[in-house]
C-alpha cells in the first residue's frame, strides 16, 4: 500500500510530541500530557528549523560552498554542485514537519475553547504574530529554493493554498505560484507586525530568539519585510517600494541588539547544526575566495580584521578550534583558504589551510536569521546604494564579529565609495554563516562578483603546492562543474523537486514542474531572478 507523505507528517506531529531541550525548564505532569504549552510547541519549532536548516548537510554542503564561503576538506562533490538529493528532500520536508507545530500555535491561540490556556504562555495575539512570522521566513527559504511549492498561510483564503488542509482530507495539495506566496509572505508580515501588542511578553518562556521581547520581533517582522520585498524588486518596483517604506515607517532593527538569531546550549544535545558536523568529523574550511577577499587579494577592499574573527591560522588544529585554545594571529600571511572545488582536495597538508574559528565552531552558537547589517545594505540599496548606509552596514557587521572599535573606524574610513559592487559585495562579507540568504542575493544581483567561476584556472599558493605528495603535486586545477547539467555555467538556480514527490503528489509536482522555463531542472530561472 503506498503510503502519502502528509499523512506521515500527521502521525508524526500528533499531539505535538515534538522534543523539548534544555534551553526551556519544563514542568510538565507525564500524566497529563494532552495540554501542551505553546511557549514548548515554539522553543521546539524554531530549533526543529534551524537544526535542519542550517545542518552540516543542508547548509554546509550546499550554500555555504556554492558562495564560497567553505570549502570540503575530503572531497569536492557538492562544491560542484553535485548536491544531494537527502538535501533537497530534508530541506522540502523538514519545512513542512515544522510548519505543523506553528499552525498548531495558531489553532490553540484562535480556539475559544483553548485560547485560555494558550495565554498562559503569552499574549495571544503576540504568540499569533511571531508564529506567522516564523512561518513567512521559512516558506521564503522553500520558494526561494524550487519556486512553486504547496504553501500554508494564516490570513489568506487562496484556494491555492493548501498545504495544511489535512483536517480536510487533502493529502496531495497543489503548488501554489511563487508570486502568489510572495505577495502573501509581505501580507503576512505586516499584519504580523501591526497586531504585535508590544506592552506583553510574545511568549513568557521558550522564545529562544527574542526572550519574549514583543518590540524586537515587530522590528524582525519589519526588517524581513525589507528583505522579502527587495528581492522581487526586479519584477515588481511598485510593490517592492510600497512595502519596504511602509516597514522602515514602522520600525526595523536599529542596532546589533536587534539581531534576530537561535540560541543553543553549550551541551552537545542541544548544540548547533554545524557543532555537530564537527563532533567527529573535519569535513569543511575556509574556501580560499573568501580568504583572499578578507587579505585584500580578491576584489578592492584593503585587509579586513574579520578574517581574524572569522578563521584561524593555518598552524591552528580543529581540535583546538573546538576547545576554544585556538591562538589566533593578527597577520593576514598566516591565513589560507582551501583551494575551492580542488578535486585533490584530499591529498592536502591539513596544516595548509584555515579552519573556521572558534566563534563559529562551538555549542552555543546562536544561528542568525537576520542582522542590523543587512538591514543597513538594504536601506542603502533603497536609496540608491547611499554612502551612509553602507558605511553603518559594513560597521554593524565588524562590530558584531568582535572587531576593535579602532581597527573598524579605520577600515570604513578606506571603504571605496559606495554603488551597487561595493555596497553589494560588503553584504555578502556580512551574511557569513548565512548561506541561504547569501545564495538567494547573488541569483537577484550576479553579487559577489569575486566568485571563482566554472571553468576559471585556479593557482594553488607554493605552500599547498609543497604539501602535495609528489604523485598529487600540481601548480593550478581548473573549476569544474559536475556533470549535473551540460549548461550549467554559474552557480544553479534552483534545486530539484524531491523525487519522492513524483509519487506522492505527481500529478500537482508536474504542473509545477511545467510552469518553469526548462522544467524541473537546476538551470529553470525563478521568477524574481531577472539578473
Amino acid at each position: 500500500m503506498k503510503t502519502n507523505f502528509f499523512i506521515i507528517i500527521l502521525l508524526i506531529t500528533g499531539a505535538f510530541t515534538s522534543c523539548t531541550d534544555d534551553l526551556v525548564e519544563l514542568n510538565i505532569n507525564p500524566n497529563q500530557p494532552e495540554v501542551v504549552p505553546t511557549a514548548n510547541i515554539f522553543s521546539s519549532a524554531t530549533k526543529q528549523f534551524t537544526d535542519f536548516s542550517r545542518s552540516g548537510f543542508n547548509e554546509g554542503r550546499l550554500t555555504l560552498p556554492w558562495m564560497q564561503y567553505w570549502g570540503q576538506t575530503a572531497y569536492a562533490d557538492e562544491d560542484r554542485f553535485l548536491y544531494r538529493e537527502t538535501t533537497a528532500e530534508s530541506i522540502y520536508n523538514n519545512t513542512y514537519l515544522t510548519m505543523t507545530d506553528f499552525k498548531a500555535i495558531l489553532d490553540l491561540n484562535t480556539n475559544e475553547e483553548t485560547r485560555g490556556d494558550a495565554a498562559a504562555s503569552g499574549n495571544n495575539d503576540n504568540q499569533i504574530a511571531a508564529s506567522r512570522i516564523m512561518l513567512s521566513y521559512m516558506f521564503y527559504e522553500l520558494t526561494n529554493f524550487f519556486g512553486d511549492v504547496p504553501y500554508y498561510s494564516y490570513g489568506s483564503d487562496n484556494e491555492t493554498f493548501q498545504a495544511a488542509q489535512l483536517e480536510a482530507g487533502n493529502f496531495t495539495p497543489v503548488f501554489a505560484a511563487q508570486e502568489d506566496i510572495y505577495t502573501d509572505i509581505l501580507k503576512e508580515l505586516r499584519e504580523s507586525a501591526d497586531m504585535i501588542n508590544e506592552d506583553e511578553l510574545v511568549f513568557t518562556n521558550g522564545d529562544n530568539i527574542f526572550n519574549g521581547d514583543a518590540t524586537k520581533w515587530k522590528k524582525f517582522a519589519n526588517s524581513l519585510i525589507l528583505r522579502v520585498a527587495t528581492t522581487i524588486k526586479g519584477v515588481d518596483a511598485g510593490a517592492y517600494q510600497t512595502a519596504f517604506d511602509a516597514a522602515i515607517a514602522s520600525g526595523v532593527m536599529t542596532s546589533n541588539d536587534d539581531n534576530a538569531s537561535q540560541a543553543y546550549d553549550t551541551a552537545d544535545a542541544n548544540a548547533s547544526p554545524l557543532w555537530g558536523a564537527f563532533l567527529t568529523r573535519t569535513d569543511f574550511a575556509v574556501a580560499a575566495p573568501f580568504v583572499e577577499l578578507l587579505k585584500g587579494e580578491r576584489g578592492n577592499f584593503d585587509q579586513d580584521p574579520r578574517l581574524f574573527q572569522m578563521a584561524v591560522p593555518i598552524s591552528v588544529d580543529i581540535e583546538d578550534v573546538k576547545s576554544g585554545t585556538a591562538a589566533v594571529t593578527m597577520d593576514y600571511d598566516d591565513y589560507l583558504g582551501v583551494p575551492y572545488a580542488f578535486r585533490n582536495t584530499n591529498f592536502l597538508d591539513r596544516t595548509t589551510y584555515s579552519y573556521p574559528s572558534s566563534n563559529v565552531i562551538k555549542p552555543d552558537y546562536r544561528e542568525m536569521l537576520m542582522e542590523y547589517a543587512e538591514v543597513q545594505f538594504l536601506i542603502s540599496e533603497r536609496n540608491g546604494f547611499a554612502q551612509a548606509n553602507y558605511e553603518d552596514g559594513v560597521a554593524a557587521s565588524m562590530e558584531k564579529w568582535g572587531v576593535p572599535a579602532v581597527d573598524i573606524a579605520t577600515f570604513v574610513s578606506n571603504l571605496p565609495p559606495a554603488n551597487q559592487a561595493n555596497v553589494l559585495n560588503q553584504k555578502y562579507i556580512a551574511l557569513y554563516m548565512q548561506g541561504h540568504q547569501a545564495y538567494t542575493e547573488y541569483r537577484r544581483t550576479g553579487f559577489p562578483n569575486i566568485l571563482v567561476q566554472v571553468n576559471e584556472t585556479v593557482d594553488l599558493p607554493q605552500e599547498q603546492i609543497d604539501g602535495l605528495a609528489p604523485e598529487n603535486r600540481v601548480e593550478s586545477y581548473v573549476f569544474e562543474a559536475g556533470p549535473v547539467d551540460p549548461s550549467v555555467s554559474d552557480l544553479p538556480f534552483r534545486l530539484r523537486y524531491p523525487q519522492i514527490l513524483q509519487t506522492l503528489n505527481g500529478a500537482n509536482r508536474d504542473a509545477a514542474a511545467a510552469n518553469l522555463s526548462n522544467g524541473d531542472l537546476i538551470i529553470s530561472k525563478l521568477f524574481w531572478d531577472v539578473n
